[in-house]
């Protein structure tokens, strides 16, 4: 009987020492990723702007701060894309891709 439960010890040790590698693993390719992400977040050269679900700005990257010439500090929380649009940039963009829109919608599923 006492065999078993060294056994069953031994085994749970294993155990958790893999589940500890395993953890540890997990963590590394976590960063990693967290890294590459956080390095094309802050690229220069893409803008990204995300909003949460009542349309306020809650990201505000680097790149769309050079592009639009407004500061995140400036932004996040506060207003929605459309404070920062042109109406009529809009319209005139709006007309431009309705025939694909329509094109689009118009395929068989």
């Amino acid at each position: 009987m006492s065999r078993k439960i060294s056994g069953s010890v031994e085994f749970n040790s294993a155990a958790s020492l893999a589940e500890g590698i395993s953890e540890h693993r997990r963590q590394e390719v976590l960063l990693k990723t967290g890294a590459l992400q956080n390095a094309i977040f802050n690229s220069a050269n893409f803008s990204c702007i995300a909003t949460d679900e009542k349309g306020v700005i809650q990201i505000f990257n680097f790149g769309a701060e050079r592009m639009l010439g407004y500061s995140a500090a400036d932004l996040l929380n506060k207003i929605t894309p459309a404070d920062i649009s042109d109406p009529q940039e809009l319209i005139v963009r709006a007309k431009v891709l309705s025939p694909s829109l329509r094109a689009l919608l118009s395929q068989p599923l």
